[in-house]
């Protein structure tokens, strides 16, 4: 069975409603925050954020390029070296992309800026606690809920049975997503230690 290994991201900007939650607004294009088929995403214009589930079954030459496969079709993808950090999917493995349509001479691509496995069955999930030991620039995917805007544009308060933690989401890894503060999610990122202070920088975040 064919393997892909590789590292992951996403994303977002945010407005908060005290006691309801975050609601991501929309982008230059249009915003999914639901996933869609490929079929549909042939029809979105350019720059449109799509998320899509499917299955990666084939690399192009290069090593960036793979084809994503649903009940509707095919459509090739670009996955960058990061994106895929801390995922090994399968063929036969579900996974969801989150990315921009590409319209180049009338050919449909996905651009994309974070991948996770749909189920998570190969994924570490941490724990607050646990990343308060992980080494600077650590990639970990956490569920919890965000319960308070901070001052600071970007941050916010993370929650889990464990604590909380200040994390950083940035202005496209909200797009088009709507989370309530009672919202179960799921974050992907990267540790980041400032002043003896530990912080999540959010590459990618889904609601489950």
């Amino acid at each position: 069975m064919k393997r892909y290994t590789f590292l992951a991201m996403l994303l977002f900007s945010t407005v908060f409603v005290y006691g309801q939650g975050f609601t991501g607004p929309g982008t230059s294009g249009q915003a999914i925050g639901q996933p869609i088929t490929v079929s549909d995403a042939k029809k979105y214009p350019h720059d449109s954020w799509v998320v899509i589930s499917g299955n990666i079954v084939n690399v192009l030459p290069g090593g960036r390029h793979f084809i994503l496969r649903d009940s509707s079709g095919e459509i090739p993808i670009e996955v960058g070296p990061k994106e895929w950090r801390g995922i090994s999917a399968a063929v036969s493995d579900t996974v969801e992309i989150y990315g921009e349509v590409k319209v180049q001479r009338g050919q449909v691509s996905i651009k994309v800026h974070a991948i996770t496995l749909a189920a998570g069955t190969n994924v570490r999930r941490y724990t607050i606690d646990d990343t308060r030991n992980l080494p600077n620039d650590s990639w970990v995917v956490l569920t919890g809920n965000i319960v308070y805007s901070l001052p600071s544009r970007h941050d916010y308060t993370f929650r889990d049975s464990s604590g909380e933690i200040t994390i950083d989401i940035g202005s496209k890894e909200w797009r088009g997503l709507s989370v309530g503060v009672s919202d179960k999610v799921e974050i992907s990122g990267e540790v980041k230690i400032h002043k003896g202070q530990v912080s999540i920088k959010v590459h990618a975040i889904r609601k489950i």
